[in-house]
Protein backbone atom coordinates (compact mmCIF):
# COMPACT_ATOMS: atom_id res chain seq x y z
CA UNK A 1 0.00 0.00 0.00
CA UNK A 2 1.31 3.38 -0.96
CA UNK A 3 2.71 5.76 1.49
CA UNK A 4 0.96 9.02 2.65
CA UNK A 5 3.56 11.09 1.19
CA UNK A 6 3.31 9.28 -2.28
CA UNK A 7 -0.04 9.42 -2.59
CA UNK A 8 0.02 13.68 -2.06
CA UNK A 9 2.58 13.66 -4.34
CA UNK A 10 0.29 12.27 -7.24
CA UNK A 11 -2.27 14.58 -6.11
CA UNK A 12 -0.02 17.42 -6.97
CA UNK A 13 1.59 15.93 -10.29
CA UNK A 14 -2.25 15.44 -11.00
CA UNK A 15 -3.11 19.14 -10.71
CA UNK A 16 0.11 20.67 -12.27
CA UNK A 17 -1.20 18.83 -15.59
CA UNK A 18 -4.23 19.54 -15.45
CA UNK A 19 -3.66 23.40 -14.98
CA UNK A 20 -0.89 22.82 -17.84
CA UNK A 21 -3.37 21.38 -19.94
CA UNK A 22 -6.18 24.31 -19.07
CA UNK A 23 -3.26 26.85 -19.89
CA UNK A 24 -2.61 25.46 -23.13
CA UNK A 25 -6.34 25.27 -23.86
CA UNK A 26 -6.75 28.57 -23.02
CA UNK A 27 -3.44 29.82 -25.22
CA UNK A 28 -5.17 27.67 -28.43
CA UNK A 29 -8.39 29.34 -27.51
CA UNK A 30 -6.89 32.80 -27.43
CA UNK A 31 -5.12 32.45 -30.66
CA UNK A 32 -7.62 30.85 -33.04
CA UNK A 33 -9.67 33.58 -31.60
CA UNK A 34 -7.43 35.81 -33.66
CA UNK A 35 -6.04 37.56 -30.17
CA UNK A 36 -8.93 39.36 -29.97
CA UNK A 37 -11.10 37.21 -27.01
CA UNK A 38 -9.44 39.47 -24.45
CA UNK A 39 -9.32 42.38 -26.38
CA UNK A 40 -12.47 45.02 -24.86
CA UNK A 41 -15.42 45.36 -27.34
CA UNK A 42 -18.28 47.97 -27.95
CA UNK A 43 -21.77 48.15 -30.26
CA UNK A 44 -22.36 50.21 -32.84
CA UNK A 45 -25.54 50.34 -34.98
CA UNK A 46 -26.69 50.76 -38.64
CA UNK A 47 -29.77 50.08 -40.74
CA UNK A 48 -29.97 47.94 -44.11
CA UNK A 49 -33.15 47.35 -46.41
CA UNK A 50 -32.36 43.71 -46.43
CA UNK A 51 -30.61 41.43 -44.67
CA UNK A 52 -29.70 39.02 -47.44
CA UNK A 53 -26.69 37.05 -47.12
CA UNK A 54 -26.37 38.91 -43.49
CA UNK A 55 -26.02 36.23 -40.52
CA UNK A 56 -25.15 36.16 -37.15
CA UNK A 57 -20.58 36.28 -36.79
CA UNK A 58 -21.20 38.37 -40.43
CA UNK A 59 -17.58 39.75 -40.12
CA UNK A 60 -17.48 43.70 -39.85
CA UNK A 61 -14.48 45.34 -41.76
CA UNK A 62 -13.00 48.89 -41.80
CA UNK A 63 -11.44 49.73 -44.99
CA UNK A 64 -10.47 45.93 -45.34
CA UNK A 65 -9.16 45.34 -41.63
CA UNK A 66 -11.34 42.94 -39.89
CA UNK A 67 -12.20 44.59 -36.85
CA UNK A 68 -15.21 42.61 -35.26
CA UNK A 69 -18.63 40.96 -36.16
CA UNK A 70 -22.49 41.29 -36.54
CA UNK A 71 -23.89 40.45 -33.05
CA UNK A 72 -27.49 40.99 -33.91
CA UNK A 73 -30.32 41.61 -36.35
CA UNK A 74 -33.72 42.95 -35.36
CA UNK A 75 -36.68 43.76 -37.95
CA UNK A 76 -37.39 47.68 -36.78
CA UNK A 77 -40.87 48.33 -38.79
CA UNK A 78 -39.68 51.64 -40.27
CA UNK A 79 -41.15 53.10 -43.03
CA UNK A 80 -38.07 54.08 -44.41
CA UNK A 81 -36.75 51.36 -46.97
CA UNK A 82 -33.15 52.20 -45.59
CA UNK A 83 -33.98 51.48 -42.15
CA UNK A 84 -35.80 47.83 -42.35
CA UNK A 85 -33.44 46.11 -40.28
CA UNK A 86 -31.19 47.34 -37.71
CA UNK A 87 -27.79 45.67 -37.12
CA UNK A 88 -25.98 45.46 -34.20
CA UNK A 89 -21.87 45.54 -34.42
CA UNK A 90 -19.67 44.15 -32.41
CA UNK A 91 -16.24 45.67 -32.81
CA UNK A 92 -13.02 46.38 -30.77
CA UNK A 93 -12.89 49.42 -29.05
CA UNK A 94 -9.79 50.37 -29.77
CA UNK A 95 -11.01 50.77 -33.70
CA UNK A 96 -13.16 53.47 -32.49
CA UNK A 97 -10.91 56.21 -32.91
CA UNK A 98 -9.89 55.21 -36.26
CA UNK A 99 -14.19 55.56 -37.19
CA UNK A 100 -15.31 59.48 -37.68
CA UNK A 101 -18.62 59.77 -37.14
CA UNK A 102 -19.38 60.68 -41.10
CA UNK A 103 -18.45 57.18 -41.94
CA UNK A 104 -20.29 54.78 -44.28
CA UNK A 105 -21.30 51.15 -44.08
CA UNK A 106 -22.15 48.93 -46.74
CA UNK A 107 -23.11 45.34 -48.06
CA UNK A 108 -19.73 43.31 -49.77
CA UNK A 109 -18.75 40.44 -50.59
CA UNK A 110 -15.30 38.82 -52.12
CA UNK A 111 -16.85 37.21 -55.08
CA UNK A 112 -20.33 37.46 -57.09
CA UNK A 113 -21.71 34.57 -55.14
CA UNK A 114 -19.47 34.38 -51.58
CA UNK A 115 -20.69 35.49 -48.40
CA UNK A 116 -21.10 38.78 -47.44
CA UNK A 117 -19.69 41.22 -45.19
CA UNK A 118 -20.19 45.10 -43.60
CA UNK A 119 -17.77 47.28 -44.63
CA UNK A 120 -17.12 50.43 -43.01
CA UNK A 121 -15.44 53.46 -45.02
CA UNK A 122 -14.06 56.04 -42.80
CA UNK A 123 -15.20 59.37 -43.72
CA UNK A 124 -13.62 62.52 -43.16
CA UNK A 125 -15.05 64.74 -39.90
CA UNK A 126 -12.68 65.32 -37.29
CA UNK A 127 -15.20 63.76 -34.78
CA UNK A 128 -15.19 60.01 -34.03
CA UNK A 129 -17.83 57.92 -33.55
CA UNK A 130 -18.53 56.86 -29.82
CA UNK A 131 -19.78 53.77 -28.40
CA UNK A 132 -23.83 52.97 -29.22
CA UNK A 133 -23.59 55.59 -32.01
CA UNK A 134 -25.23 54.96 -35.63
CA UNK A 135 -22.83 55.00 -39.01
CA UNK A 136 -25.20 55.66 -42.09
CA UNK A 137 -25.93 53.03 -44.78
CA UNK A 138 -24.53 53.86 -48.20
CA UNK A 139 -27.00 52.39 -50.49
CA UNK A 140 -25.41 50.46 -54.01
CA UNK A 141 -24.96 51.61 -57.17
CA UNK A 142 -27.97 51.19 -59.68
CA UNK A 143 -25.47 49.31 -61.72
CA UNK A 144 -25.47 46.73 -58.91
CA UNK A 145 -29.23 46.81 -58.56
CA UNK A 146 -29.89 45.96 -61.95
CA UNK A 147 -27.50 42.96 -62.08
CA UNK A 148 -29.80 39.94 -63.43
CA UNK A 149 -27.79 36.73 -61.85
CA UNK A 150 -29.09 34.56 -64.42
CA UNK A 151 -28.98 36.52 -67.23
CA UNK A 152 -25.15 37.50 -66.15
CA UNK A 153 -24.98 33.69 -65.99
CA UNK A 154 -25.94 33.31 -69.62
CA UNK A 155 -23.67 35.47 -70.88
CA UNK A 156 -20.92 33.69 -69.40
CA UNK A 157 -21.86 31.27 -70.50
CA UNK A 158 -21.87 32.02 -73.99
CA UNK A 159 -18.44 33.87 -73.94
CA UNK A 160 -17.26 30.15 -72.36
CA UNK A 161 -18.65 28.58 -75.61
CA UNK A 162 -17.19 31.08 -78.15
CA UNK A 163 -13.70 30.45 -76.02
CA UNK A 164 -14.62 26.53 -76.70
CA UNK A 165 -15.12 26.59 -80.18
CA UNK A 166 -11.89 28.65 -80.64
CA UNK A 167 -9.95 25.84 -79.06
CA UNK A 168 -11.40 23.39 -80.98
CA UNK A 169 -10.68 25.54 -84.45
CA UNK A 170 -14.14 26.00 -84.88
CA UNK A 171 -15.47 28.96 -86.75
CA UNK A 172 -13.28 31.50 -89.20
CA UNK A 173 -11.88 32.55 -85.52
CA UNK A 174 -11.10 29.39 -84.67
CA UNK A 175 -9.56 28.49 -87.94
CA UNK A 176 -7.24 31.22 -88.05
CA UNK A 177 -5.92 30.19 -84.47
CA UNK A 178 -5.75 26.88 -84.89
CA UNK A 179 -5.46 26.39 -88.12
CA UNK A 180 -2.21 26.31 -90.75
CA UNK A 181 -3.13 28.30 -93.52
CA UNK A 182 -1.99 31.27 -92.06
CA UNK A 183 1.18 29.33 -91.12
CA UNK A 184 1.83 28.32 -94.99
CA UNK A 185 0.70 31.87 -95.70
CA UNK A 186 3.55 33.19 -93.27
CA UNK A 187 5.99 30.70 -94.36
CA UNK A 188 5.27 31.38 -98.65
CA UNK A 189 6.09 34.87 -98.19
CA UNK A 190 9.49 34.24 -96.13
CA UNK A 191 10.25 31.68 -99.06
CA UNK A 192 9.65 34.45 -101.99
CA UNK A 193 12.05 36.99 -99.95
CA UNK A 194 14.07 34.59 -99.52
CA UNK A 195 14.43 33.37 -103.47
CA UNK A 196 14.57 37.39 -104.20
CA UNK A 197 17.24 37.97 -102.08
CA UNK A 198 19.71 35.36 -103.37
CA UNK A 199 18.79 36.08 -106.98
CA UNK A 200 19.57 39.96 -106.11
CA UNK A 201 22.49 39.07 -104.76
CA UNK A 202 23.96 36.60 -107.64
CA UNK A 203 26.99 36.98 -108.90
CA UNK A 204 24.47 37.01 -112.81
CA UNK A 205 23.54 40.15 -111.55
CA UNK A 206 25.04 43.85 -111.25
CA UNK A 207 24.85 44.23 -107.69
CA UNK A 208 26.13 40.78 -107.20
CA UNK A 209 29.13 40.96 -109.86
CA UNK A 210 29.36 44.78 -107.47
CA UNK A 211 29.55 42.96 -103.93
CA UNK A 212 31.61 39.96 -105.15
CA UNK A 213 34.03 41.30 -107.49
CA UNK A 214 37.49 43.44 -106.45
CA UNK A 215 35.98 46.54 -109.10
CA UNK A 216 32.96 46.70 -106.28
CA UNK A 217 35.29 46.34 -103.37
CA UNK A 218 37.68 49.46 -105.06
CA UNK A 219 35.00 51.64 -105.65
CA UNK A 220 33.95 51.39 -101.70
CA UNK A 221 37.21 51.86 -100.47
CA UNK A 222 38.41 54.24 -102.74
CA UNK A 223 36.08 57.02 -101.27
CA UNK A 224 37.14 55.72 -97.44
CA UNK A 225 40.58 56.11 -98.25
CA UNK A 226 40.00 59.82 -99.43
CA UNK A 227 38.36 60.87 -96.41
CA UNK A 228 40.83 59.21 -94.28
CA UNK A 229 43.35 61.10 -96.30
CA UNK A 230 41.81 64.32 -95.21
CA UNK A 231 41.50 63.82 -91.95
CA UNK A 232 45.21 63.20 -91.60
CA UNK A 233 46.03 66.02 -93.37
CA UNK A 234 43.22 68.07 -91.09
CA UNK A 235 45.08 66.27 -87.92
CA UNK A 236 48.46 67.13 -88.91
CA UNK A 237 47.35 70.95 -89.86
CA UNK A 238 49.48 73.30 -87.66
CA UNK A 239 46.54 75.41 -86.62
CA UNK A 240 45.56 71.93 -84.52
CA UNK A 241 49.48 71.03 -83.53
CA UNK A 242 50.26 74.74 -82.08
CA UNK A 243 48.61 77.42 -80.40
CA UNK A 244 50.51 80.87 -82.13
CA UNK A 245 47.86 81.94 -84.35
CA UNK A 246 45.41 81.31 -81.43
CA UNK A 247 47.86 83.38 -78.94
CA UNK A 248 48.07 85.90 -81.96
CA UNK A 249 44.18 86.27 -82.24
CA UNK A 250 43.78 86.44 -78.88
CA UNK A 251 45.98 89.47 -78.24
CA UNK A 252 44.08 91.41 -80.94
CA UNK A 253 41.02 90.89 -79.33
CA UNK A 254 42.88 91.85 -75.59
CA UNK A 255 44.20 94.71 -77.70
CA UNK A 256 40.84 95.94 -78.66
CA UNK A 257 39.27 95.44 -75.79
CA UNK A 258 41.83 97.78 -73.69
CA UNK A 259 41.58 100.08 -77.08
CA UNK A 260 37.62 101.02 -76.16
CA UNK A 261 38.54 100.49 -72.38
CA UNK A 262 40.70 103.46 -72.47
CA UNK A 263 38.28 105.21 -75.08
CA UNK A 264 35.40 104.62 -72.56
CA UNK A 265 37.87 105.76 -69.40
CA UNK A 266 38.83 109.01 -71.18
CA UNK A 267 42.14 108.23 -71.69
CA UNK A 268 44.43 109.78 -75.27
CA UNK A 269 42.66 111.94 -77.73
CA UNK A 270 39.97 109.98 -78.55
CA UNK A 271 39.16 109.39 -75.45
CA UNK A 272 39.17 113.17 -74.19
CA UNK A 273 36.87 113.37 -77.66
CA UNK A 274 34.35 111.48 -76.35
CA UNK A 275 34.83 111.92 -72.60
CA UNK A 276 35.56 116.19 -72.36
CA UNK A 277 33.02 118.33 -73.09
CA UNK A 278 35.37 121.12 -74.45
CA UNK A 279 35.95 119.04 -77.29
CA UNK A 280 32.55 118.26 -77.69
CA UNK A 281 31.65 122.17 -77.73
CA UNK A 282 34.51 122.77 -79.85
CA UNK A 283 33.61 120.47 -82.61
CA UNK A 284 29.84 121.51 -82.48
CA UNK A 285 30.85 125.28 -83.24
CA UNK A 286 32.67 123.54 -86.08
CA UNK A 287 30.26 121.68 -87.33
CA UNK A 288 27.86 125.47 -86.59
CA UNK A 289 30.02 127.47 -88.58
CA UNK A 290 30.21 124.86 -91.94
CA UNK A 291 26.54 124.95 -92.07
CA UNK A 292 26.73 128.81 -92.13
CA UNK A 293 29.15 128.61 -94.71
CA UNK A 294 27.46 126.05 -96.54
CA UNK A 295 24.13 128.05 -96.06
CA UNK A 296 26.26 131.27 -97.58
CA UNK A 297 26.89 129.63 -100.62
CA UNK A 298 23.31 128.41 -100.98
CA UNK A 299 22.22 131.96 -100.37
CA UNK A 300 24.55 133.37 -102.87
CA UNK A 301 26.62 135.29 -100.55
CA UNK A 302 29.89 135.95 -101.10
CA UNK A 303 32.18 135.48 -104.18
CA UNK A 304 31.83 132.17 -104.46
CA UNK A 305 28.15 132.32 -103.84
CA UNK A 306 27.60 134.39 -106.46
CA UNK A 307 29.51 132.03 -108.56
CA UNK A 308 27.19 129.48 -107.98
CA UNK A 309 24.17 131.11 -107.52
CA UNK A 310 24.17 134.09 -110.23
CA UNK A 311 22.62 132.96 -113.83
CA UNK A 312 24.72 135.23 -115.82
CA UNK A 313 27.47 133.63 -114.82
CA UNK A 314 26.47 129.94 -116.00
CA UNK A 315 25.23 131.58 -119.28
CA UNK A 316 29.02 133.03 -120.25
CA UNK A 317 30.63 130.05 -118.96
CA UNK A 318 27.86 128.37 -121.12
CA UNK A 319 28.31 130.41 -123.96
CA UNK A 320 32.58 129.85 -124.25
CA UNK A 321 31.45 126.14 -124.25
CA UNK A 322 29.65 126.46 -127.37
CA UNK A 323 32.38 128.59 -128.74
CA UNK A 324 34.85 125.88 -128.20
CA UNK A 325 33.09 123.09 -129.37
CA UNK A 326 32.69 125.28 -132.44
CA UNK A 327 35.74 125.74 -132.90
CA UNK A 328 36.99 122.06 -132.36
CA UNK A 329 34.64 120.62 -135.13
CA UNK A 330 35.99 123.47 -137.44
CA UNK A 331 39.48 122.09 -136.31
CA UNK A 332 38.84 118.92 -137.19
CA UNK A 333 36.82 119.42 -140.31
CA UNK A 334 39.53 121.94 -141.78
CA UNK A 335 42.54 122.11 -139.87
CA UNK A 336 44.40 124.26 -142.57
CA UNK A 337 42.91 126.74 -141.82
CA UNK A 338 43.59 127.27 -138.37
CA UNK A 339 47.52 126.17 -139.91
CA UNK A 340 48.63 128.32 -142.15
CA UNK A 341 52.12 128.80 -142.92
CA UNK A 342 53.84 131.66 -144.15
CA UNK A 343 57.06 131.57 -145.95
CA UNK A 344 58.78 135.00 -146.95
Amino acid sequence: MPSAERVQWAKIRSVVVAASALSVLGVLVYLLSGGTWLKAKTFLSTYLPDSTGVTLDTPVLLNGVHIGKVDALRLTRSKDPNRVIEVRLKVEEEFLRHIPEDSLTGLGSETMLGDKYIDITMGRSPRTVRPGGELRYRPPSNFVKSIDLEQFETQLRAIDQVITDIQDGKGSLGEFVRGDQLYHSVLDGVTHIDKSLRAAVSTNTRLGQFLYSAEGYQELQAPVRQLDDRLAQFEASPYLRSTSQYDQIRDQIEQVRRTLADLNAGKGAGGQLLASDAAYVDWNKRVAALVESVDALNYGEGGMGHLLVSSQVYESLHGMLQSLETTVKEFRQDPQKFLRLKIF
